[in-house]
């Protein structure tokens, strides 16, 4: 999995740690894949640029995880308004 999804975006609330899962946003390369526009966040770490695949979301055993080695809070507006896409279908802008 660590192959296809070098990272895995946690976006389940704090107040939900008591559950058995966790619920994930995975990311790939930017070069396997073209973003669809709001449903694909695209960031960078260490100098590589990668997509959040939110139309992938899925519920793991926080077990399977690996260590935290970033923070994408200042990409909280554009996660959010992709989740709401994906589920809702609701289109709303994101201030840059």
């Amino acid at each position: 999995m660590q192959d296809r999804y070098p990272f895995l975006l946690d976006i389940q609330s704090d107040f939900l740690d008591e559950l058995k899962t966790l619920l994930l946003i995975p990311a790939i390369k930017l070069a396997e894949q073209k973003p669809i526009t709001r449903l694909n966040p695209v960031f960078e770490f260490e100098q590589q640029h990668y997509l959040l695949v939110a139309q992938e979301i899925a519920a793991i055993p926080p077990n399977s995880l690996g260590t935290k080695v970033s923070d994408l809070e200042s990409l909280r507006g554009k996660i959010l308004a992709a989740v709401d896409l994906l589920i809702t279908g609701i289109k709303w802008a994101v201030l840059e």
